[in-house]
């Protein structure tokens, strides 16, 4: 790498640095009596970046402990002489993860700290919303997020990541990670139907159904419609919506992977897409008639464990089927290879 690429990088890395104190720099000062906005956290994560830079190039190690010393000094004095009635304990806190993401730019991919920073920006905003909804959630709600913690954080960390049985095709782990998959699925979209009325929560978890697993969303809103037969027309858009954000996966996949594919399948993209939009349209249109509002989504449980387990359950079977099946036919295949050679 020459020296032109290697300053354009790292260029690259205080601007990204400067976006991220920016952006949530923004957000703090919307809020009156802060100790620190726009500027203040511009600086803070211009700092973390300028420490991750030091200790990367084999400078002092200490460097970013000392800037975070600082700061944080700094923010405290700043809040002893402020007339505000309660301590802004948010704005410290969100410094420090300012600060942190500036340096770990420097440490390992640069769009995890980026998608970090908005997710941060999110969470600061969103305050009133954040606030109030642990009383907006019923005890299942509660029970339900306790049950897939469970599921995702400590079952599947422990089930072994290797194959079983006699083909060797069943894996623990994957099995483990579809279980948690569908019910992830399943309970963020039961939880932004809760929250969200209208149009704007059927697009959601569609959209995010289909960046997760169409598969999976097919699977739990064709239950929900089974079950709940005003529901069926909302079903059919998640489910529509979810297969169209999936057109527009393969073609950013294909763009990124093998550009010169693209006009072959761009046809067939554009083709299924305007048709899938013509189909939304129609149903939205259908569905805005017979509803004014989303319909309840109510279910014994919201997380679906028991239909997770079932589909992991069909789709180990139809892994070893497949084996199965492949040893057969390619042991008849050289049977036959055997008696009639060419």
């Amino acid at each position: 790498m020459s020296d032109y690429q290697i300053g354009l990088e790292q260029f690259t890395l205080f601007a990204q640095s400067i976006g991220i104190g920016f952006l949530i720099g923004l957000e703090r000062e919307r809020h009156d009596n802060k100790i620190a906005g726009v500027r203040a956290f511009t600086l803070i994560a211009l700092a973390g970046a300028l420490s991750g830079y030091i200790v990367t190039a084999g400078g002092w190690a200490i460097a970013p402990w000392i800037l975070i010393a600082l700061i944080v000094g700094t923010l405290v004095i700043a809040q002893h002489k402020s007339s505000a009635p309660e301590p802004d304990t948010t704005t410290v806190l969100a410094s420090i993860l300012t600060f942190v993401l500036g340096y770990i730019l420097w440490l390992g991919p640069s769009f995890i700290p980026s998608a970090l920073a908005i997710v941060v920006t999110a969470v600061l905003y969103f305050r009133e919303e954040l606030c109030d909804l642990p009383r907006r959630l019923s005890r299942q709600d509660i029970m339900s997020f306790f049950q897939f913690a469970a599921v995702a954080f400590i079952l599947l960390p422990i089930l072994p990541n290797q194959t079983y049985g006699p083909y060797q095709v069943i894996n623990p782990y994957q099995v483990g990670w579809l279980v948690v998959l569908i019910s992830g699925i399943s309970l963020a979209g039961y939880i932004a139907l809760r929250l969200l009325r209208g149009k704007s929560g059927l697009v959601i978890v569609g959209i995010l159904g289909g960046l997760a697993s169409t598969t999976a969303t097919t699977l739990v809103y064709s239950r929900h419609s089974k079950s709940l037969p005003d529901f069926a027309k909302s079903a059919a858009v998640i489910i529509l919506l979810s297969h169209l954000v999936l057109f527009a996966r393969i073609a950013v996949i294909v763009t990124i992977v093998e550009r010169s594919l693209l006009p072959f399948i761009l046809p067939w993209i554009a083709g299924g897409l305007v048709a899938g939009l013509i189909c939304l349209g129609v149903l939205m249109r259908s569905r805005a008639a017979m509803h004014h509002s989303l319909p309840e989504l109510t279910v014994s449980n919201p997380t679906e464990l028991k239909t997770a387990l079932g589909f992991a359950l069909g789709f180990s079977l139809v892994l070893l089927l497949s084996a199965w099946m492949h040893d057969v036919f390619q042991n008849a295949g050289g049977m036959s290879l055997h008696f009639y050679p060419a």
